[in-house]
């Protein structure tokens, strides 16, 4: 981000939605590239300024040339922290109170210049933020935590990567962030840039940032390949980052309640290949030790709610593989680089497959078996096929991705075999074969 540089509207929109309620000012004169100053040091930032800014190419990057007044600290995450363990017990458990776990790394942190500046601005600029990233820190410094050989430098590497793994997000349109939204492939590219986004911002700084920056750049790729925001498997996502990626899963589950930690261990165990050993390991570790503040947040759903969404997962197992038999013939007539995407999708849907076959809903679907199992047996289960349903969606929208990205020309044959497994009843209907592609 060093030279001439163009402030991204999307940061400074929620700049401008900080400084409503915060002092926000110049840290120092701030030129375009022509020589023009457009701010002097210690002016207040508002909206008067902001077409200004937007207008012209900075010397600087804009994130430091900024001040902001009472910025994030650690004393202020404390705050927050100690009242995320208050509200849930379970978190509180996970944490423990050891001298050199989450918590007593939390209150030695700092964090100063851009590191501050974005944290700031980012957990400032909608309600629940901070929580949110407050709570992906405790869980993934917790995990690393019980990971043999961790050291407290780790664990503070972690917690900025916990703290600052959305600040991305500050540069996206915050039309493709709102819940429910469902994004096209264009929008999708830009939501699966945020972790690119953060690495690029923090990559230079001093102190932790740096190696805080690769943590988070991974924390989405998975060992299998399926990821983002590259969807390697060489070189594959280290430890850390793959704790950071279940921190966050936690996280989302965390207010939901049921079957936290159980939730997790099946979640890392469910598609071989996805999460390595010792992440697995250290999921399970966790949920052993603390298995009494979990159960006591747990609930079984009824056996009729289990029974629904196995039939909602059957049929879309069933209209994918019929569907996938239809079009076979058209994907061999596809680019080279359309099929090699199309046999990586297979085989994760056979992953995906077999995980929904552990629950023997398949073979037994009327489920009355399960009945005559524990509970905890029956929570599992229905997380499986939660998380089967999850996967499936995924698939797709990874496929989507990655076709608009590598094979572009087949997309309207991929768009016609997705809507081919939305349909529910009838005959498939074959796409019309596409027009042909250059090898």
């Amino acid at each position: 981000m060093d030279g001439a540089t163009q402030v991204n509207e999307h940061y400074l929109d929620n700049v401008m939605l900080v400084a409503e309620g915060r002092l926000i000012e110049a840290s120092e004169d701030i030129f375009s590239t022509n020589g023009m100053k457009l701010v002097a040091k210690g002016h207040q930032i508002n909206t008067r300024i902001r077409d200004r800014l937007l207008e012209h190419k900075l010397t600087k990057p804009l994130e430091d040339c900024l001040a902001v007044a009472d910025g994030v600290t650690a004393a202020h995450c404390l705050v927050v922290a100690e009242r995320l363990l208050a509200r849930h017990p379970v978190l509180k458990a996970l944490c423990g109170d050891d001298a050199d776990g989450p918590l007593a790394v939390l209150g030695q942190a700092t964090f100063g210049g851009r590191l501050q500046t974005l944290m700031t601005v980012y957990n400032e600029h909608r309600a629940g933020k901070i929580d949110h990233a407050m709570c992906v820190a405790l869980i993934a410094m917790a995990l690393l935590h019980r990971l043999p050989g961790h050291d407290g430098h780790g664990l503070a590497v972690m917690l900025v990567a916990g703290l600052a793994h959305d600040v991305g997000e500050l540069y996206i349109n915050p039309e493709y962030l709102e819940g429910g939204r469902k994004l096209n492939t264009q929008e999708w590219r830009h939501i699966v840039a945020h972790p690119v986004i953060a690495h690029d911002l923090l990559k230079d700084l001093s102190g932790l940032a740096p190696e805080a920056a690769l943590l988070i750049l991974d924390h989405h790729e998975r060992l299998d390949g399926f990821g983002y925001p590259v969807g390697h498997k060489q070189p594959p996502p280290s430890v850390p980052a793959q704790i950071l990626g279940v921190a966050e899963m936690l996280a989302g589950l965390l207010d939901k309640g049921n079957s936290f930690l159980q939730h997790a261990t099946v979640a890392t165990k469910l598609i071989h290949g996805e999460f390595s050993r010792p992440v697995i390991d250290v999921v399970n570790r966790a949920y052993h030790d603390c298995l009494v503040e979990d159960e006591a947040i747990m609930d079984t759903p009824s056996l009729e709610a289990t029974l629904q969404t196995s039939k909602a997962v059957a049929e879309r197992m069933h209209r994918v593989m019929e569907v996938q038999g239809a079009v076979a013939a058209l994907v061999q007539k596809a680019s080279p680089a359309f099929r090699q995407l199309w046999t990586q999708a297979l085989e994760r849907f056979e992953r995906i497959k077999r995980a929904w076959s552990s629950t023997g809903l398949d073979v037994q679907p009327d489920g009355s078996w399960l009945l005559q199992e524990p509970p905890d047996m029956q929570r599992e289960v229905a997380i499986v096929l939660m998380e089967v349903r999850w996967r499936l969606r995924e698939l797709d929208r990874e496929m989507r991705s990655r076709v608009a990205m590598k094979a572009p020309g087949e997309l309207p044959l991929l768009e016609r075999y997705l809507q081919e497994v939305q349909r529910r009843v009838g005959e498939v209907v074959l796409p019309p074969e596409p027009p042909a592609t250059p090898a």
